[in-house]
């Protein structure tokens, strides 16, 4: 499935007034779709310049999303990535919604383990907008032209 369309299913999820696991949940499954299209974006170069794709890990699940009980990774669904500059910046506008929501929820929580599960997910959003980034700045896609990465950076 095209990164695109999972990305969208997130976006899905997060405008039906998502409850607040829903979100936590999101997160991960957002850090998750970044490392994956990192993941394929990279074997795709690699691809390019050897000349024959290596075949990536299937249905790898990141350790976020196995420690919080959550079923399959909306990731291991991931099999292409058509228009990367726009799914970057998808993900890019995704992952600030879900900040706000965290960022809501963190300061409304009553309860402490709620409260650091709100800050684990904020950290993994931080770190999947970080690899966005770089991503996007460093991302040298074939038919890319121009000095720097792709359009959708800050």
């Amino acid at each position: 499935m095209d990164a695109a369309r999972l990305v969208a299913e997130s976006e899905r999820v997060m405008r039906a007034a998502p409850q607040p696991e829903d979100v936590i949940e999101e997160a991960w499954q957002a850090g998750e779709l970044v490392e994956a299209v990192g993941r394929l974006l990279a074997d795709g170069e690699r691809a390019s310049a050897v000349g024959a794709a290596e075949p990536g890990p299937a249905g790898w699940a990141g350790p976020a999303l196995a420690a919080a009980g959550a079923g399959p990774p909306r990731a291991s669904r991931l099999t292409a990535v058509r228009d990367p500059a726009a799914t970057l910046r998808a993900l890019r506008v995704l992952l600030g919604e879900i900040t706000h929501a965290l960022v809501g929820l963190t300061c409304a929580v009553q309860d402490e383990g709620a409260y650091w599960q709100c800050i684990e997910a904020l950290d993994a959003v931080d770190e999947a907008k970080d690899r966005v980034r770089t991503l996007a700045r460093g991302g040298r896609i074939a038919g890319e032209t121009g000095t720097g990465g792709l359009s959708c950076v800050d």
